[in-house]
């Protein structure tokens, strides 16, 4: 199945901005691991290669990319960490993102399937014994089935979660001690691919370097608010529909700030 030369002038463009992320991380982050960039760009890139979805039919107009193991280290335990004692915290991003061209710069849903997956390790001390630590946040798109008809509780199409499938991965080598642990709520959460998702990731648990970032980098700025405007903005407005507001009722009305309602988001 051929790629067209206009899909992949818009994949080519994706590649282009993981390129500028990933020069604008290693600048403030210079101890990331970050090397699965360069597959993601090469598979942007590869014309012979189209994404693919679990149980749908491949099509060509699709873009998408995985990046594997970003690693950025905590230089010290953020506050209110506990225990209190961890050591060698290392926070680990996983992306995996499809999306289909036409949908680009349109009120439709911008993706076709996310896993996004942040995970924390580090080390305890109990007696000088070194204790292994981990804790796992999910965002996904969920796939809509049959089943969903007779859901035992509600499930958003983009969810936030605690836990997920990473934490699961390590569930016969946890002690979770006093902690319970569920895998609800799903919390509706708006979709982010790559760069809203390190964006996202870096505000919560690197906030200095986070500032530093967007006070120093126009190009990190200009980056956020070109994907706000692509990825989030269709999932905002078609939450507004819901009250079918008009752009005069926006007007008229006193609004809050929304970088209070949502500290991500920019707009020059």
């Amino acid at each position: 199945m051929a790629v067209s030369s206009e899909i992949m002038k818009s994949r080519k463009k994706f590649a282009t901005d993981l390129r500028k992320l990933q020069t604008i991380i290693l600048k403030y982050f210079p101890t990331a691991e970050i090397s699965s960039f360069e597959n993601a760009m090469s598979e942007l890139g590869n014309n012979k290669r189209i994404p693919q979805i679990p149980d749908v039919e491949t099509d060509s107009n699709y873009w998408g990319y995985t990046l594997s193991r970003l690693i950025f280290n905590f230089e010290k335990a953020p506050r209110h960490t506990t225990p209190d004692n961890c050591k060698d915290l290392k926070l680990i991003l996983d992306i995996k993102v499809v999306g289909n061209c036409e949908d680009l710069k349109t009120m439709n849903d911008p993706l076709k399937w996310l896993e996004f997956n942040i995970v924390i390790e580090g080390t305890k001390f109990i007696e000088k014994e070194p204790v292994p630590m981990i804790t796992s946040y999910h965002l996904d798109r969920h796939i809509q089935g049959i089943e969903d008809d007779d859901a035992e509780y509600p499930h958003p199409l983009y969810h936030f979660q605690f836990g997920g499938r990473k934490l699961k991965e390590y569930h016969g080598s946890i002690e979770t001690g006093n902690l319970l642990v569920f895998d609800r709520p799903r919390i509706a959460h708006y979709p982010m691919e790559a760069i809203l998702g390190i964006d996202f990731t870096l505000s919560n648990f690197f906030p200095q370097v986070w500032y530093r970032m967007k006070n120093e980098s126009n190009e990190y700025l200009n980056l956020i608010e070109e994907y706000q405007d692509m990825i989030l903005k269709p999932y905002i407005h078609t939450h507004a529909s819901q009250w079918k507001y008009s752009t005069e009722n926006l007007a008229n009305s006193s609004l809050w700030n929304p970088n209070i309602i949502c500290p991500q988001l920019f707009k020059s």
